[in-house]
């Protein structure tokens, strides 16, 4: 008996749903934002847009670089030859990077393979670096 009143009492909700579905269904308040709060946010994006840029620029090679120092040998190759395509591809970091390869095939630290990859990449960039002039 308890049982039926359970299920009677279900079938009395869902009827009150389908004859006034405005309270089922009742919008949500709005969940925007405040004049206050969009103005600072525009001032900011306006400050943001006028602000100078950095003075200090990092090349994003530098952080390949680093990777040399990894005792891995896979990821030492990677990061050698990510640096030759940027030393290709980048005239005005291909100094630098052929200097960081130079450094490293001479480095007693590094295996006889990396040494030889290392300085073969350098050989290579000044070997394409010199075709194009």
């Amino acid at each position: 008996m308890n049982q039926f009143k359970e299920q009677l009492a279900i079938i009395e909700k869902i009827k009150r749903m389908v004859i006034n579905p405005t309270k089922f269904f009742r919008p949500k308040k709005e969940s925007g934002i405040s004049e206050a709060i969009a103005k600072k946010i525009q001032k900011s994006a306006y400050d943001l847009s006028h602000q100078k840029e950095k003075q200090e620029f990092t090349p994003p090679y530098k952080a390949i670089v680093e990777q040399l120092q990894i005792e891995e040998d896979q990821i030492f190759r990677a990061a050698v030859h990510q640096l030759a395509g940027i030393a290709v591809n980048e005239d005005k970091y291909a100094p630098d990077i052929i200097e960081k390869l130079e450094k490293y095939a001479s480095n007693p630290h590094k295996t006889r393979e990396q040494q030889e990859y290392a300085r073969k990449k350098a050989d290579e960039i000044r070997r394409i670096r010199n075709k194009k002039i």
